[in-house]
């Protein structure tokens, strides 16, 4: 039984891959959830006892105040995680200024934010830390989540509010489309296409783990004004991780595009997103993609007693009993 057992937690982001995650464990552990959803048709998986559904919109500071009345914890989750810098700021930035005010008024115990790898930015290289200089340049998602830290600790010190940051790698898992749908697509191409030879480091976390340090965060008494990285550490390779998804197929067969033939159209491409609102500094990325870093762990580990439990091999193949049951994968 989790800690939180017979209390009641607002989940903000429930409907979504992550914050249904947290929310179903939480009320299988008893604890009673209040699932924060814009469009409650979107959470019919989330249908439990211990779960209620509550419509509202993390940028809507009445919503927000009533949302979290009499809750003793918040798991803030809901994040914009495409558009413009200004879409996404008014979610991520703006929408977490409403759930921290929110939560200070109500008296809460302690806020978990969850945040990204993201913030450290496409610079970063070798063991990464939890005290690494932000560096999130241009990115919209990187940019926003990133100033979303800041308003955490800002609004944390002034109303003396106690809060916990969470920065998880490549989420994968059983409802993610991200980082296993959309991963499974490409790795069932044959030959995989991929930028290089695979060799850089790749993050992705199964979602089981991610879900058990943002609870742990939640009550740990060293966790309290904390960051904390959530990775796998040693990082593996793209090509293990997309790898992994190929062999799914039935097949090992990858095709290696050569960085060198990307790189001049990376200024155009990068142009057009910016006129769009949404650059995305394709140049570091490219180069990120072949570089190897890993965000270490050591922290959670020696703070919390926490470190990944799932293996890339098991996590592969719990994703693929779900990818059978869509039926993607025969």
């Amino acid at each position: 039984m989790s800690s939180l057992a017979n209390q009641t937690v607002l989940v903000t982001g429930a409907t979504g891959f992550l914050g249904g995650a947290v929310a179903l464990r939480l009320a299988n552990d008893g604890v009673k959830v209040k699932a924060l959803a814009r469009r409650p048709e979107k959470g019919q998986f989330l249908q439990h006892s211990n779960i209620e559904i509550v419509q509202g919109d993390i940028t809507d500071a009445g919503q927000m105040r009533k949302a979290v009345e009499n809750c003793s914890v918040v798991f803030h989750v809901a994040a914009a995680l495409g558009g413009s810098l200004v879409k996404q700021r008014k979610a991520n930035v703006d929408g977490t200024r409403r759930v921290m005010l929110a939560a200070a008024s109500a008296n809460v115990e302690r806020v978990v934010h969850v945040s990204s790898i993201a913030v450290y930015g496409y610079s970063a290289r070798g063991d990464v830390s939890e005290d690494k200089p932000q560096k999130p340049g241009s990115v919209p998602y990187n940019l926003s989540k990133s100033e979303a830290e800041n308003v955490v600790r800002e609004v944390g010190a002034e109303y003396n509010l106690p809060y916990s940051i969470i920065r998880p790698g490549m989420i994968y898992g059983p409802r993610s489309n991200g980082w296993t749908t959309s991963m499974f697509k490409l790795g069932r191409r044959k030959p995989t296409p991929w930028l290089g030879d695979g060799r850089g480091a790749a993050h992705p976390i199964y979602v089981d783990d991610v879900v058990d340090l943002t609870i742990l965060l939640a009550t740990h008494p060293a966790a309290v004004n904390e960051a904390f990285n959530c990775s796998p550490d040693p990082a593996p390779s793209w090509r293990e991780f997309i790898g992994s998804y190929s062999r799914l197929a039935g097949h090992q067969s990858w095709l290696g595009i050569p960085p060198l033939l990307v790189y001049p159209f990376a200024p155009l491409i990068d142009l057009i997103m910016t006129l769009r609102g949404e650059p995305q500094d394709l140049w570091t990325l490219i180069g990120f993609l072949q570089s190897q870093k890993t965000y270490k762990v050591t922290k959670a580990k020696t703070l919390l007693g926490w470190e990944p439990q799932v293996d890339l091999a098991t996590g592969i193949e719990r994703s693929a009993q779900w990818l059978r049951e869509i039926g993607l994968l025969a």
